[in-house]
């Protein structure tokens, strides 16, 4: 048998604690019942019980909540008390911590509360969650102009976002006529040109903070052209408009940290795009610079100038040859007009002219002979050129009895080309025709030879063109 473990006093009261405090069924829970033994501490502190017909709670309310009660404790009335369970470890009891008291009255107030709420979550007035804008310049505020919320949204507006310009549409925030105040408000709002819009209140009791769970109110906020911002009570607090809005925030000093950034970070992060943005500057002109001295050596190695010199140059040699060529040749003439002179003065001109007259007479004759030869030889290639042409002639070809097959404009050259049902034409020597294909064969063995004469069936459909 395994050892249990064995807890002290306040070991156990610490877990216990913390299996209650941890709890997320036991915060922020509604308890109603019966004020007794309730005591006030020089401190401001109230401390009672909350019983009913079977049970007692211990309660106790802090001063800093106590100053937003609307009510008056005493034992005896029955009250609806708000808080968290959590254990007093000293003495080992559990008790509420008291965040807002309101008489029991106001029971009826919450149920038609959790009802219209549930309406207007079925017509889809809480899903619209729009993003907001990351850098607003101008920033609708609905709240009280007398009010501590107006001093914080400005306070931390300016410190994260002195950019900003802040528009007021002050209303009523607490009170019988506040609902209508803040409708008012919001729709003078939607008028201006504004980037966000802010509505917000301080901490306060439920009563106070009732104005803000009414229908009208909520269907207004639903219609804002901007996206909105809430931030009403404390971070207990969940108002209707905060369900409609587009982002809801814990309280007013929260709806202000969300709806501007900080400016030392947007600060930071431009520095930082610039240092990319160099980077990647000096990068592309590095590429680039790399780029042009590759097109400039190509642009050199291809210059025309240089291209046009080296012609020119070539010219000049060729020029230089051509002239020690001639010059060359030239003085061969002159020699050999020198030796046919000399030859010339020792023979007899009537001996040279006779010889010369019969050598002349020679080669016309052979002149004659080649000529009509050569001229023979190309007539008869000629005329064997000509009855080729006239054997490929496309028309001849056809007369003969062959047609040419077209498949969407395309000659077939092959019987795999073809498959039922397809839509040919048919080019004759004297015209063309649409046929369709009904059967191929892989040879010429199913056709007759009546069928070749012309004189069997035709498998082919014509159609006139």
């Amino acid at each position: 048998m395994t050892e249990e473990r064995v807890f002290t006093v306040a070991e156990l009261t610490e877990k216990v604690a913390q299996k209650v405090e941890y709890a997320p069924d036991l915060k922020a829970v509604w308890v109603k019942g019966e004020i007794a033994e309730c005591t006030r501490s020089s401190m401001g502190h109230w401390y009672f019980n909350l019983k009913d017909e079977t049970a007692i709670l211990k309660v106790v309310l802090f001063a800093s909540q106590a100053s937003n009660l609307k009510l008056i404790l005493t034992s005896g009335i029955e009250v609806l008390v708000r808080g968290s369970v959590s254990v007093y470890r000293a003495r080992g009891t559990y008790q509420l911590l008291a965040t807002a008291v309101e008489s029991a009255g106001m029971g009826a107030y919450r149920k038609a509360l959790v009802e219209l709420t549930e309406r207007l979550e079925k017509e889809g007035l809480f899903a619209q969650k729009r993003p907001l804008p990351k850098l607003p310049f101008n920033i609708g505020l609905v709240t009280s102009k007398t009010g501590a919320a107006l001093a914080d949204v400005r306070r931390i507006i300016g410190r994260r976002w002195p950019l900003a310009i802040i528009k007021l549409f002050p209303c009523t925030v607490s009170g019988d006529e506040a609902s209508e105040s803040i409708i008012e408000a919001l729709n003078k709002a939607y008028r201006a040109e504004l980037d966000v819009l802010l509505l917000v209140r301080g901490g306060g009791s439920s009563e106070d903070l009732w104005p803000f769970n009414n229908e009208q109110l909520a269907r207004t906020l639903y219609k804002s052209p901007i996206p909105s911002i809430t931030g009403v009570g404390h971070e207990i607090d969940r108002t209707l408009v905060d369900l409609v809005a587009d982002y809801a925030a814990p309280t007013p000093s929260g709806a202000a940290e969300i709806a501007v950034p900080d400016l030392n970070e947007v600060s930071n992060r431009i520095d930082n795009l610039n240092v990319n943005l160099s980077q990647i500057a000096k990068q592309e002109l590095l590429f680039r610079v790399k780029r042009v001295e590759v097109l400039s050596k190509a642009v050199e190695k291809h210059e025309p100038k240089k291209e046009l010199k080296r012609l020119s140059e070539r010219v000049k040699t060729l020029e230089m040859v051509l002239n020690k060529s001639s010059h060359f040749s030239l003085e061969q003439k002159k020699q050999a007009f020198f030796v046919l002179s000399q030859a010339f003065k020792d023979t007899s001109p009537k001996k040279n002219i006779t010889a010369n007259k019969a050598l002349l007479k020679e080669y016309s004759l052979r002149l004659d002979t080649v000529s009509q030869k050569r001229f023979k030889e190309v007539e008869e290639k000629f005329n064997s050129l000509v009855y080729g042409l006239d054997l490929l002639n496309p028309s001849k070809v056809l007369k003969k009895g062959y047609a040419l097959v077209y498949k969407e404009k395309k000659l077939i050259q092959s019987i795999n080309e073809l498959a039922k049902g397809q839509s040919l034409m048919i080019g004759l020597a004297d015209g063309s025709f649409k046929a369709i294909v009904e059967e191929t064969w892989q040879d010429l063995s199913p056709l007759k030879k009546e069928d070749w004469q012309g004189n069997g069936k035709n498998n082919c459909r014509d159609e006139k063109l």
